[in-house]
């Protein structure tokens, strides 16, 4: 738990204990293990660049919701350009909150994606 917390410290002690218990493994030898699959970390066979990226997001049509924390370590859609390239896109900051607005602010969270989806489905 301390290490997930000092990770991520909008986590609350709950939030951090639900993630630590649900996130690992225990091994055959007492230890543990994230459950998270490695593979996923691994770099894609096929290398896209930054122009085929954007032309694929060029390509999506439908309304888009792209959420920030306004604590994350990434900059905002804004200010990065990602906005740019999507044809029907809007934005949300979420203040108190890091990369995981989910685990964050999952309140302020589904108050912004809950009537996004119910406008757009």
């Amino acid at each position: 738990m301390e290490r997930m917390r000092s990770e991520n410290p909008f986590l609350s002690p709950e939030q951090a204990h639900h993630l630590t218990i649900h996130g690992v493994n225990q091994n055959e030898d007492g230890t543990f293990s994230w459950k998270f699959d490695n593979y996923v970390r691994a770099f894609a066979p096929y290398g896209f660049s930054a122009a085929e990226i954007t032309q694929l997001w060029a390509e999506i049509s439908c309304p888009t919701l792209l959420i920030h924390g306004a604590d994350s370590w990434m900059s905002t859609p804004q200010n990065n350009g990602a906005l740019e390239f999507f044809a029907n896109a809007q934005t949300a900051t979420i203040e108190k909150a890091g990369h995981w607005v989910h685990h964050d602010r999952l309140k302020e969270f589904l108050a912004v994606v809950e009537p996004f989806l119910r406008l757009n489905s």
